[in-house]
């Protein structure tokens, strides 16, 4: 246990490198206006170019992962970042230079974030795997409050040059801490003369686990409601509230149920708790769309910080409760494959919800339907499952 309190705060650390390195880019719209590009559709391509390289590859990205040793990936994918976050830097105003190098960049974050991943599931045990994830987890949320408001106050100082180098610099964290971390996934033989490599496990053997199919499902409704937050900002617009009042609350909770209760996910069933958080967040979403004041809007983004706070370390952790070692990188790409999916898949069946229904309407319809479909996904899903675990530990 000794060692794992030693590793944790270097995986904190890494997941806000690599979750800094993206979030920084969330203000990229405003660099570009500066540069000269300020276009719509062309903003729209250089953002969502790097988005789509980080989510297609995802399956195939557990290919590297098994190929290669860890920490070599690791420190492969923040070498590209950085390269990508100077290419950036170094574009102007070349449209199709900033398209390049945000694929590039995203690519890199994709393969980052698997290999990561991996990482975690393979070297904390699984007594400790739920408590120890929400505390690493708290790295990711970090950025929220700290590089995020860093490089908007970069920005409205004028100081544009400043926050394009940001990435590059947290790219280059990234990278270190990779470097420090010990090696994982090989074990040594009898006489401790040399090492095993891993044998990895076919996709066919993956897709035929029980464990995993119901990941799988689940993972696509709690997707939905954690990809939610990118349509509150059109919502707030609807109502004449701020949308940082629900961001910033949210990230609040977030964060303080991450800290102060990391441990829930030890103490409680994580199959069972797994269609509880899809309830919370829904229940969050739904409520948001009766906010009539700023104080509303941000208890609810509160209520749903503690949700998507007990839910994202969760899901990462569930990989390594479903699948055995041999199948992790590939069980891992694509959970994440299906996350990132559902932050390309919500935003659009919200705008066609809000066409047809109004932005509130849309907040109640699809969180409302998510809602009832988690007594289903618990009793009939993840239940069973749970029986079954139980039989396994007595045997």
């Amino acid at each position: 246990m000794t060692r794992i309190r030693k590793l944790l705060p270097k995986l904190m650390a890494a997941n806000f490198g690599i979750m800094a390195f993206s979030q920084v880019y969330f203000l990229l719209p405003v660099y570009l206006e500066w540069v000269g590009v300020s276009g719509p559709e062309t903003v729209g391509w250089i953002l969502g170019a790097y988005y789509a390289a980080s989510t297609f590859p995802r399956p195939f990205l557990a290919q590297l992962v098994e190929r290669f040793p860890l920490r070599k990936v690791l420190m492969a994918a923040a070498v590209l970042c950085a390269v990508g976050g100077v290419g950036l830097a170094l574009s102007g105003s070349s449209v199709p230079l900033l398209i390049f190098w945000r694929t590039l960049s995203g690519f890199a974050f994709g393969l980052y974030l698997v290999a990561l991943t991996t990482y975690q599931t393979m070297v904390i045990p699984d007594e400790v795997r739920g408590g120890a994830f929400a505390l690493v987890a708290v790295g990711a949320m970090a950025p929220f409050v700290i590089s995020l408001p860093l490089g908007d106050w970069f920005l409205q100082k004028g100081s544009f040059s400043f926050y394009i180098w940001m990435g590059p610099m947290l790219a280059v964290l990234s990278g270190f801490i990779a470097f420090i971390l010990r090696p994982a996934g090989a074990t040594k033989d009898e006489k401790g003369k040399k090492e095993k490599k891993e044998q990895w496990g076919r996709w066919t053997d993956l897709l035929r686990l029980r464990p995993l199919q119901v990941l799988m499902v689940s993972t696509v409704l709690y997707g939905l409601t954690d990809a939610a937050i990118i349509s509150v900002t059109p919502l707030a617009m609807d109502k004449n509230l701020v949308p940082s009042a629900f961001m910033a609350s949210f990230a609040v909770g977030a964060l303080l149920i991450r800290i102060l209760g990391f441990k829930i996910l030890d103490l409680f069933p994580r199959y069972g708790t797994a269609a509880v958080v899809i309830a919370v967040n829904a229940a969050a979403l739904f409520g948001t769309s009766f906010a009539g004041s700023n104080r509303a809007f941000a208890f609810w983004g509160f209520f749903y910080g503690l949700g998507v706070g007990v839910g994202f370390p969760l899901y990462l952790a569930l990989i390594g409760d479903v699948a055995p070692q041999s199948l992790r990188p590939k069980a891992t790409a694509l959970v994440w494959f299906i996350l990132d999916g559902c932050f390309f898949v919500t935003p659009v069946l919200m705008g066609y919800l809000t066409s047809c229904f109004g932005a509130p309407g849309a907040f109640r319809l699809l969180p409302g339907i998510i809602f009832f479909c988690t007594p289903a996904l618990y009793w009939f899903l993840w239940r069973p499952l749970m029986g079954d675990k139980k039989e396994d530990s007595r045997e």
